[in-house]
């Protein structure tokens, strides 16, 4: 069958980019045509935030540095992506009437409440896949980036949620979400498109490893920390950003991960990496919640990121977490393999 993927590839985010790559991967492993649909609303655009919002240009160096990893990340794209041309609104897509058998929307927070909201600048069903009425429609490891949502925004979904023939969320809070959206179709927690792939998903990337051995690896999100032990690598995407393959390299090589990146996360459990999730007060935690609890995982979450070492010293059996993520994968299987 040819599948189209509608996503967040186009996000300066190493999981966003990793996990549209995985979904790919996963579908045409099982002999499908798989494109990702390449659309990106214009003002997302590096430059056009300024010309729409000229006050933003007293933030730009902050950006401009966050820019170089988006360069880095489009060459991953490029080299590893098989995406169409490029669309800059649901409208386009409609217009050129794109055959697919199934077009796929996810995985990640693609139906957030700001994009619902604003994605082309007003109200918008693009991720909803409102552009494909004669194709089968699902969405695949959903995540709405909020554990309630918002009334302005819920008006939109419900007109919009139930063109999905059938969704599969990454979070336990994403089936209670699907209900007040009013959604009648069948509905399940599904893993994301990493977990999915498995250690499939890293044969044919070019993976580069740190020269560095023994060391552990610190990937913090929003937030800078001091490590003054020597053997820690920190990935710094403010002022050193890696490329994909460095990313990936840098937390598949370690002796351990400190974190509280979902996807760097999940990247360490394919490799069996210890690990310690910092959990982040100020955002969603559901995701992490979800994940550890079917993989018997929960104790390698940590409140304060002075606790690090007690958690990577918490022995894993991961035969036990190869295990569960063989019973997890099948879950997802039978969303996309069961008509």
């Amino acid at each position: 069958m040819k599948i189209g993927i509608l996503t967040f590839h186009w996000a300066t985010n190493y999981g966003a980019v990793l996990q549209a790559y995985a979904l790919q991967e996963y579908l045409r492993n099982e002999g499908h045509e798989v494109e990702i649909i390449n659309y990106k609303p214009w003002h997302f655009d590096f430059w056009k935030c300024y010309l729409r919002r000229p006050w933003l240009l007293q933030y730009f160096h902050r950006d401009w540095i966050g820019h170089n990893k988006e360069l880095k990340l489009k060459l991953f794209r490029k080299n590893y992506l098989c995406q169409t041309k490029r669309y800059f609104s649901a409208k386009q897509i409609a217009v050129d009437n794109l055959d697919y058998d199934w077009v796929i929307s996810g995985s990640d927070q693609i139906l957030n409440d700001s994009f619902t909201l604003s994605g082309e600048n007003s109200p918008t069903p693009a991720y909803y896949l409102q552009s494909f009425p004669n194709a089968k429609r699902i969405g695949y490891a959903v995540s709405f980036g909020c554990n309630e949502y918002p009334v302005e925004a819920l008006q939109y979904a419900k007109r919009w949620i139930n063109n999905f023939d059938k969704v599969g969320v990454r979070e336990q809070t994403g089936l209670s979400i699907l209900e007040s959206m009013e959604y009648k179709g069948p509905k399940q927690i599904v893993p994301d498109p990493t977990i999915l792939c498995g250690k499939e998903l890293f044969k044919d990337i070019k993976i580069e490893y740190p020269e560095k051995k023994g060391y552990i690896c610190a990937y913090i999100l929003r937030k800078h920390i001091d490590f003054k032990e020597d053997n820690v690598i920190y990935i710094d995407d403010f002022n050193n950003p890696l490329s994909m393959e460095q990313w990936l390299g840098t937390i598949m090589g370690s002796k351990g991960l400190i974190t509280n990146s979902y996807h760097g996360m999940i990247i360490a459990i394919l490799n069996q990496v210890p690990f310690a999730v910092i959990a982040d007060a100020a955002h969603m935690n559901d995701r992490f919640y979800t994940l550890l609890e079917n993989l018997g995982l929960t104790d390698h979450i940590i409140t304060s990121i002075d606790n690090y070492s007690t958690s990577l010293a918490q022995p894993i059996d991961w035969k036990d977490v190869e295990f569960r993520l063989a019973k997890f994968r099948k879950a997802g299987e039978y969303l996309l393999n069961n008509e």
